[in-house]
């Protein structure tokens, strides 16, 4: 059973008591104006003007954080359904008939303290005979009110979504900056380029193995420029050009292993979420051991969530979680760009220890392609 949680409304109250007392004003003056074509002895009441709308819209005022929550509680979701609808029926009814116990109290308490009743018997039993015809008017209400916090609560959704996605744009954006940083940076081609200068004249297949993952790489980030979310096995099939190039120029120093769950290459993930990553792993992970390492890629489903992995079996570090989030661009990065799309329904874990390799884990919610 879920948790039932009181929220508040998404605007100051003191803006519900603006409107109660335009309500007020409105009502008066309505019935001042049909009070002026009645016959010249009517004697028209300001109190009884007054008070009939204040006590209505007062107490709507402070029952309207109720209707809110009970909006939140069974929202229009996929349409309108038979058990929302049920759910509002009974309790515009509870609210009317609070409501009209709680006005009628207040109402009668201001005409016997400030009007003149000459028969309290028959005031008494006309307020009795109105309170069916009140009960429906203050469902209607209910109703009104409740209108008026869907368009609202649908409003605020419509307009944070559209600002996530400005976000999210941005944040690919940065992302597919620092990817080209990594890959673009002098160092990479000089390196690349040089391991397709000394594989020229020994190698040729590989010369040219290693020009084609570079062009791939390329490509990829050029066809999924304007992309927030790709299929993982995209992101893995990017991946694999990286590493290929890095495999070669590593020569038999860099051992890379895949263990990627078929069921989930459908699945969709954020553009460029691994290769922070797989940098990482490379560069802290063996790029400076002798003797080299493995890069293990990893996928998985487990209950309804999409896990991925990448871990290196290098030399690893203590309290490596402060170390690297704290002072590695690409991870802190990563784990700030699934803030941003996932809110809190994502985990970023990171596991270490020395001499025996440093993994992180990325776990989002399962969704694919449609």
């Amino acid at each position: 059973m879920k948790n039932i949680k009181f929220h508040k409304l998404p605007f100051p109250f003191k803006y519900v008591l603006l409107v109660t007392f335009g309500f007020i004003v409105i009502y008066v003056v309505k019935d001042y104006i049909k009070f002026l074509t009645w016959p010249k002895d009517v004697y028209f009441s300001w109190l009884q003007a007054i008070s009939i709308p204040f006590v209505n819209f007062t107490l709507w005022a402070f029952l309207s954080p109720i209707v809110y929550n009970l909006m939140l509680l069974f929202p229009i979701k996929k349409g309108f359904t038979i058990k929302m609808g049920s759910f509002h029926l009974l309790f515009s009814l509870v609210i009317a008939i609070i409501h009209e116990f709680i006005s009628n109290i207040m109402y009668v308490s201001i005409m016997l303290v400030f009007y003149p009743i000459e028969n309290v018997e028959s005031f008494f039993l006309m307020r009795l005979n109105t309170i069916p015809a009140a009960l429906a008017d203050r469902m209607i209400e209910y109703w009104i009110i409740l209108g008026v916090f869907m368009a609202l609560y649908y409003y605020n959704r419509y307009r944070d979504r559209e600002v996530e996605l400005v976000v999210m744009e941005n944040e690919l954006n940065n992302a597919q900056l620092s990817a080209l940083k990594m890959q673009l940076q002098p160092h990479f081609l000089f390196n690349t380029l040089n391991t397709v200068s000394a594989l020229i004249s020994s190698n040729t297949k590989d010369a040219q193995r290693v020009l084609a993952r570079l062009g791939n790489l390329l490509r990829t980030l050029l066809d999924q420029n304007k992309k927030n979310f790709i299929r993982l096995e995209d992101e893995i099939n990017y991946i694999k050009n990286y590493l290929d190039i890095e495999q070669i120029r590593f020569m038999d120093r860099l051992i890379v292993e895949y263990k990627i769950d078929v069921e989930g290459l459908n699945a969709i993930v954020p553009n460029l979420i691994l290769q922070p990553l797989v940098e990482n792993a490379i560069k802290h992970g063996f790029s400076n051991r002798p003797e080299g390492g493995k890069i293990i890629i990893s996928s998985f489903i487990k209950d309804k969530r999409l896990h991925m992995e990448v871990g290196d079996d290098g030399k690893g570090c203590d309290n490596c979680e402060e170390l690297t989030l704290n002072s590695g661009i690409g991870l802190r990065n990563t784990r700030e760009r699934l803030e941003k799309i996932y809110k809190s329904d994502f985990s970023f874990i990171l596991s270490s220890e020395l001499e025996k390799g440093f993994k992180v884990q990325i776990i989002i919610p399962l969704n694919y392609v449609d």
